[in-house]
């Protein structure tokens, strides 16, 4: 597609009647003054809800919503990549649907991006859900940060702004399994990521999508899919294990050269073979894990996501 829109807003979208109609009225009324030239996508993620119902109307009564449904729930990264691969903007922003990412607060977004950086992540305090709530947000930040190895004063959020080059960069990547901070941050120079203090209001209807057992998802799929801890793991943990029974080993035969009684016949001599046959595996299964890594990366992971309906 050729590249003649100015600005591209991305939402994923996901049980969301009781919101939707409110955040495209406020996009509506900030953009305005802004620049005519925009567009507002909204990715259905597969609502059991009325969402897609008021998609339809809304897209009827406003030619610069276009609408997208998933054919099934795929996630809120999936949702995010098929918005994504169809826009046309040269500046790409994306929020959540709920209104906690206030639309007003995109111009503070667009005046950091102008300042010379690929892509800009709001920044807030997570202090407007509930302790878990945040204790889980709070502890997600941490494991990407050490995941994806960023400085830690770079704040990792959903309500971000991109130059199309970097969006270009991203959607070539692929993996059934998307994590956008991850695929960011392979796309851009971190020296050309920043944050931006924002607003970040408390929600003012339904709940959160995010739960302990979306974090435990998300945070799984960003450890198994880009980073390689796991194996370095299991095969420092084998390495360790055929250094203990070795020395193990040598302890035992000294003992035995002291005190020719030492031990049960046989035990001595089992768990030595044992430690080492173990730390062996363990290493073996690292070696064979970090080829099957490499190898996964090389290849196509199959559907990022596969839409039923779009109207654009």
């Amino acid at each position: 597609m050729q590249n003649n829109t100015e600005y591209s807003i991305v939402v994923p979208v996901f049980n969301s009647e009781k919101s939707l109609e409110e955040l495209l009225t406020r996009l509506n009324r900030l953009f305005h003054p802004i620049s005519e030239s925009y567009e507002i996508i909204l990715v259905d993620d597969r609502s059991i809800d009325s969402s897609w119902d008021i998609l339809k109307r809304l897209h009827a009564d406003n030619s610069k919503i276009k609408i997208i449904r998933l054919i099934r729930n795929f996630g809120q990264h999936n949702a995010l990549l098929a918005g994504l691969n169809i826009c046309t903007g040269k500046i790409i922003i994306t929020l959540d649907d709920d209104l906690q990412h206030p639309p007003e607060e995109i111009p503070k977004l667009i005046a950091k991006l102008k300042e010379g950086f690929f892509v800009v992540y709001g920044k807030y305090p997570p202090e407007n859900d509930s302790r878990i709530e945040n204790f889980l947000s709070r502890l997600y930040q941490k494991i990407i940060h050490i995941i994806l190895d960023i400085p830690q004063e770079i704040f990792i959020s959903s309500f971000v702004i991109y130059q199309r080059e970097i969006v270009q960069n991203i959607i070539t990547i692929k993996s059934s399994y998307p994590f956008l901070p991850a695929m960011t941050v392979r796309s851009a120079p971190v020296s050309k990521i920043t944050n931006v203090d924002v607003a970040h209001q408390k929600r003012k209807k339904g709940s959160s999508n995010y739960g302990l057992i979306r974090y435990f998802k998300y945070s799984l799929n960003l450890i198994i899919n880009y980073s390689s801890m796991p194996l370095v793991f299991v095969a420092s943990l084998g390495i360790l294990l055929s250094i203990f029974s070795i020395f193990f080993g040598f302890w035992i035969i000294i003992q035995k050269i002291i005190n020719p009684s030492y031990g049960i016949m046989g035990w001595n001599s089992l768990m030595v073979a044992i430690c080492f046959l173990g730390g062996a595996i363990l290493m073996s299964m690292g070696i064979l894990g970090e080829y099957l890594r490499r190898i996964l990366a090389e290849t196509s992971y199959g559907q990022q996501y596969v839409i039923s309906e779009i109207d654009a």
